[in-house]
């Protein structure tokens, strides 16, 4: 249809055209064509100062020009400034009533937000076309264009395809505008549609650090820190705990789901030694006597936003144990001395139970005991024809304690025999997720614990304790407890493995929850912690997550909603501006649009352009395809579209 010549002259983008010629003189297209400053007969001839041409590019910018360039920029900073606000803040959200409604309409919501962005990708392809349409008219009262350009720019402006094989550039330039365009209604809505998003805010906090050695410096001294190591546990609140929070994480271990709870705080298997942290004060009378709040640990960096949900994630310091267990031997010479007595009752004055059906039985070692906690020594009353008890002692070493258990040659508890469990006390890192139920991960990396601390000794005593407490006239609850999870996984023949395996764990979980508490207790006290020194604090950092309807940033693919309506807006910015400047010191000439039918005809029959073309046929148009077009003003006519002869 085209010449392969007129398909790089691009007047509207700075380019003359290369077949320019004067009204009445006649021409050969393919020699020499004519300079862009001799067209037209009319023509003003330009200013030679830069500063008359200066105004003259400023005044012609009023009006249309202005108008386009003005409203593309207007796009575009509104699309950029929101964009760049959600990037720098994480996250925007509507507010809760109105989030609220968004999510409980979400099809009226994008029906509403996909019209805006159709009105807004509508104003921007009619800048594009009002720019592209304003500029060929400026060229045409100019240089004037070429029939290929003049047509092929026409219907890059109405958004239609080019589809020429010997016009590869243009047909390409016209199937990318096609693009950029259309997809403009998908870009603005994936910008300016609210969805449901979780916004991040993180949070710093500080947690009581069981690893400094200052604790131990001051047990004997604090009467807080003493109350915490041995009262603690035995509190009303907590005594439950001991033996659930063992059997809890025994089922964890089997694989079967588990949760469990403290101080109202719902945890998945395990504490693993952590005390639960919150943004706000907690009213502990509940659960210690005497004290009314615990303290608000954690902060967000920012406000945070409203939401519908929330939940969040904090890195903490834990606490838990490597236990070893095995079948005592009286030839290991790791195991202390054990000593064994059993008593009849003679003085029970419980009227229920005649005297002398009671056994007293206790378990005791030559092993060396602390100063202030005694653990080498236990006892147990039983029915005698039911002798039906577990007994524990606790005896330290360097490194360890040894954990011994005895539930006697006969009884319910017979399996546990002698069993021995080292345990290793551990300070560890855990990632904390707080939901609607608390999931703490222990990492691996831990270190071993000072078995002398407040919080090693505050394990063992929570220990000793759960096996004293749990011993019944007739059963023990801990007992009851173990042998319940092995029966579930071997029946009725109890095996040695599932045996040892189920009392490590069931001494791990118990260990991390007598940390948390321990945790807990210090917390509770005010006095206590305003007298701490700033290096007893461990430091905590998380994330909070406020789930709601909004705006979020979701990565550098973002990007891609802004690329098609900026370079929209470049491509028409930069064809308005160059037209304007190439043609500033032109004289206005009236109103033409080249992509109305009527102006078209009208200023096709005023300029005789009826003469030109003979046919509709392809070798018809390749003749008169690289002719020369501009547009001039006929006195009583208006605008004419005007032809050199060939």
């Amino acid at each position: 249809m085209f010449s392969d010549r007129s398909e790089h002259s691009v007047p509207f983008l700075g380019h003359p055209s290369a077949t320019s010629e004067l009204q009445h003189s006649k021409v050969d297209a393919d020699e020499n064509p004519l300079h862009h400053d001799t067209f037209g007969p009319r023509r003003i001839p330009r200013q030679p100062r830069r500063k008359s041409l200066s105004w003259q590019f400023l005044s012609k910018l009023m009006g249309w020009p202005a108008i386009v360039i003005c409203g593309h920029l207007i796009l575009q900073a509104a699309a950029w400034g929101f964009f760049l606000v959600v990037q720098r803040r994480g996250g925007i959200s509507l507010p809760h009533r109105l989030a609220a409604s968004a999510k409980a309409n979400p099809h009226i919501v994008e029906w509403i937000f996909t019209q805006i962005a159709t009105i807004l990708a509508f104003f921007s392809t009619l800048l594009f076309s009002w720019g592209i349409r304003g500029s060929i008219t400026l060229h045409l009262r100019g240089d004037g264009m070429s029939f290929a350009a003049f047509i092929s720019f026409i219907k890059i402006s109405t958004r239609s395809l080019i589809l020429n094989p010997r016009r590869r550039i243009l047909s390409l330039m016209s199937i990318v505008i096609l693009i950029l365009t259309g997809v403009q209604t998908a870009g603005w809505s994936a910008l300016i549609t609210p969805r449901a998003v979780v916004i991040s805010t993180p949070l710093t906090g500080h947690d009581i650090d069981l690893s400094s050695p200052l604790l131990r410096q001051m047990l004997g001294t604090n009467e807080v820190l003493d109350s915490c190591v041995v009262a603690s546990i035995s509190l009303p609140a907590f005594m439950v705990g001991q033996t659930e929070s063992g059997y809890t994480a025994v089922q964890g271990d089997l694989g079967f789901p588990a949760i469990f709870t403290m101080m109202d705080q719902p945890f998945n298997l395990s504490t693993a030694g952590i005390s639960p942290l919150t943004l706000s004060h907690l009213n502990a009378s509940t659960w210690f006597p005497n004290i009314t709040t615990i303290p608000a640990t954690v902060k967000p960096v920012w406000e945070l936003p409203d939401g519908l949900d929330s939940s969040y994630s904090l890195s903490q310091q834990g606490f838990t144990a490597d236990v070893s267990c095995k079948y005592g031997d009286s030839s290991d010479s790791t195991i202390p001395t054990l000593f064994f007595e059993n008593n009849t009752v003679k003085d029970w004055t419980n009227p229920r139970i005649q005297s002398g059906d009671i056994t007293h039985f206790t378990l005791s070692s030559d092993c060396v005991a602390d100063d202030n906690l005694t653990f080498n020594v236990t006892e147990a009353y039983t029915r005698t024809n039911q002798p039906n008890y577990l007994l524990m002692i606790a005896c330290p070493s360097r490194d360890n304690y040894q954990l011994i258990f005895y539930g006697g040659p006969i009884g319910l508890y017979n399996f546990v025999e002698t069993t021995v469990c080292t345990v290793s006390p551990k300070i560890t890192n855990v990632e904390v997720d707080y939901s609607h139920v608390i999931n703490a991960r222990t990492r691996p990396d831990g270190t071993l614990a000072d078995i002398a601390a407040p919080p090693t000794l505050s394990a063992v005593n929570t220990l000793f304790d759960m096996v004293y407490f749990s011993q019944a006239i007739a059963t023990n609850s801990m007992g009851d407890k173990l042998r319940a999870l092995i029966t579930e996984v071997d029946g009725k023949t109890l095996s040695d493995s599932t045996i040892l395996r189920n009392t490590e764990e069931y001494i791990r979980g118990v260990t991390e929850y007598s940390a948390s508490v321990f945790r807990t207790c210090l917390s509770t006290n005010k006095d206590f912690l305003d007298a701490l020194p700033s290096d007893i604090s461990v430091s905590t950092n998380g994330t909070f997550y406020t789930e709601t309807i909004g705006w979020t940033h979701t990565g550098s693919v973002t990007l891609l909603e802004l690329i098609p309506g900026t370079i929209v807006a470049i491509l028409t910015i930069y064809t308005v501006v160059v037209a304007v400047a190439q043609h500033a010191g032109d004289e206005k000439g009236v109103d033409f649009d080249p992509t109305d039918a009527t102006h078209l005809v009208a200023a096709s029959a005023a300029g005789g352009l009826n003469n030109v073309f003979v046919g509709t046929k392809e070798e018809d148009i390749r003749a008169v395809e690289d002719g020369n077009v501009f547009l001039s003003t006929i006195p009583g006519r208006g605008p004419a579209l005007i032809r050199g002869t060939l």
